[in-house]
């Protein structure tokens, strides 16, 4: 792997939020990720709760101003509450490439290129919600500042985004909105398990970027595939990351090894020709790739980036367009 992937690898594991721990997700004894708690349907002010540090967090009245500081969370806030209540998102929020809510924050006048503590302090927030990676020295001032200030759990697998929408409906103060949503993303879920449960000869897939990385299992994407109803070859083999354990780096030779009948990719980010990453043009000419089935058969498919790699609800959407894709192989 060349020094620029290295230094690119993690800003992109933390830009996305994909790593995770899906263990009892793809518990095989488990019929469904856990419905919303009745605690969660109610909520009165102030109230207390525990943010992904550990930390109890207590909200004194329902949020009017509120910060976002993570692409997930952006999505995941557009959905909840009215966007006059969001004064501040990411900027990426507004780039249709990568986000899902692209459109839906126009009316939001600050979107962060980089995070201060002073453009957030500038909004005079009642809320701000962060992700584990923020900077610290920007967490320590917007407390010392007295800012209620809310990091979600780092927890990206299905079940661990559906309790945060959960806890995010709690302290905004849309239970219903959320329970809805769950119920729905719920629903959809059961549907792509019942259907791949059923499916008997099961493709093997490989997730792949341009950076020459895949993905296991203990990751949204590695659930997604096998929710979709394909079998990962990474962790079929037992690969894991020498820097990433769950982001492997897969070479030519392993890739032939692998044989995998299916490749997944996304364009964003990636050098492409006409729409197409500039890895599957050269694969495609590689006499040394031509036996590896997903490549002699053109089976290489550049899914949507935004419904991928997000860290939100809406990996269901990316679930979804994997099964559609594999319940044709």
């Amino acid at each position: 792997m060349n020094q620029f992937t290295k230094l690119l690898l993690p800003i992109l594991l933390l830009l996305f939020l994909t790593a995770c721990n899906t263990d009892t997700a793809n518990n095989d004894d488990e019929n469904s990720i856990n419905q919303p708690s009745e605690q969660a349907k109610q909520s009165a002010y102030p109230l207390t709760v525990t943010d992904g540090r550990g930390k109890e967090i207590t909200i004194s009245e329902k949020p009017k101003r509120i910060v976002s500081t993570a692409l997930a969370v952006d999505e995941l806030l557009v959905d909840l509450v009215p966007s006059e209540n969001l004064v501040g998102v990411t900027a990426i929020s507004s780039d249709p490439a990568i986000s899902n809510v692209a459109g839906k924050t126009d009316s939001i006048e600050t979107k962060f290129e980089t995070v201060t503590a002073e453009q957030i302090l500038a909004l005079k927030p009642d809320l701000v919600i962060i992700p584990s990676y923020v900077n610290p020295d920007v967490l320590n001032q917007l407390e010392n500042a007295g800012i209620t200030t809310f990091q979600v759990i780092d927890d990206t697998s299905f079940e661990g985004i559906l309790k945060t929408v959960e806890t995010l409906g709690k302290i905004v103060g849309e239970q219903e909105k959320a329970t809805n949503l769950i119920a729905d993303i719920q629903k959809r879920i059961d549907a792509l398990k019942e259907k791949a449960d059923k499916k008997e000869n099961k493709p093997r897939v490989l997730y792949y970027t341009e950076y020459s990385s895949s993905v296991t299992d203990n990751t949204t994407i590695g659930e997604m595939i096998k929710l979709a109803g394909g079998i990962n070859v990474v962790s079929e083999a037992g690969i894991v990351g020498e820097s990433y354990p769950d982001y492997p780096e897969i070479s030519k030779e392993v890739l032939v090894q692998l044989k995998p009948d299916v490749i997944f990719t996304t364009a964003w980010g990636a050098t492409t020709n006409n729409g197409e990453p500039a890895f599957v043009t050269e694969w495609k000419k590689d006499p040394a790739l031509k036996d590896v089935p997903a490549i002699k058969n053109n089976k290489i498919y550049v899914l949507d980036s935004a419904n991928v790699t997000t860290a939100s609800h809406y990996v269901i959407e990316g679930a979804e367009e994997m099964a559609a894709i594999l319940s044709k192989e």
